[in-house]
């Protein structure tokens, strides 16, 4: 059975070669399907974003790391795609983030680096060879956990008998059919989200 893989781009300022490549990007044997938003700082905060149905529906996110233009931006835009992936993994662990970056200071964070348009050459030529080498197996990456969660998740419906008076094949399955909502980040889940955060700040500080 052919799958459908939902990609969607998250920037202030879309990159038209990375546009390019997103749209154009191919699988075997998957059907990819592309969208874009372009974060208004000036008008949409961080809650809009994870509140957004095109990103709740999606199942790979490629977000950049910088999502306001300038420092004077409202403190509830000034969001960057690292808290974005980390909040996201809490609402639903089963959509897959992709951080990318002009900075380069950023490898550490897990985050990959973004195209260089500065450097005089900027053609989309280039800038596929440069994502074939980085975002490319990422993606693909992304997709093959995706397909593998979908498989086992039809598995756990079939064997629902196991856990009887439990919820979790419901959740497991909403997760996967992205029925959920930014309501559900319950105090619990933020506490959870706080534990995460650490641990990836010590695990980056001992890299």
């Amino acid at each position: 059975m052919t799958q459908q893989i939902k990609i969607i781009y998250v920037d202030d300022k879309l990159d038209p070669l990375l546009v390019d490549y997103l749209y154009d990007f191919r699988k075997d044997g998957i059907i990819i399907v592309y969208d874009e938003i372009k974060f208004d700082s000036s008008n949409r905060d961080y809650e809009s974003l994870l509140t957004d149905s095109r990103v709740l529906e999606s199942d790979i996110i490629v977000i950049d790391s910088k999502l306001f233009e300038n420092e004077y931006a409202e403190s509830g835009s000034k969001f960057t795609g690292q808290e974005f992936k980390l909040v996201l993994r809490i609402l639903n662990p089963f959509i897959k983030v992709i951080v990318i970056t002009q900075n380069r200071d950023l490898v550490n964070y897990g985050v990959l680096n973004k195209f260089a348009t500065s450097k005089g050459n900027a053609s989309q030529d280039n800038a596929n060879d440069f994502y074939n080498k980085s975002l490319k197996p990422t993606i693909e990456e992304a997709i093959k956990e995706i397909v593998e969660m979908r498989r086992i998740g039809k598995e756990l419906e079939l064997n629902k008998g196991a856990y009887e008076g439990s919820l979790i094949v419901e959740k497991t399955q909403n997760l996967l059919n992205k029925i959920t909502s930014y309501r559900e980040l319950t105090d619990e889940k933020i506490d959870e989200l706080i534990d995460i955060i650490k641990q990836e700040i010590l695990e980056n500080r001992d890299e």
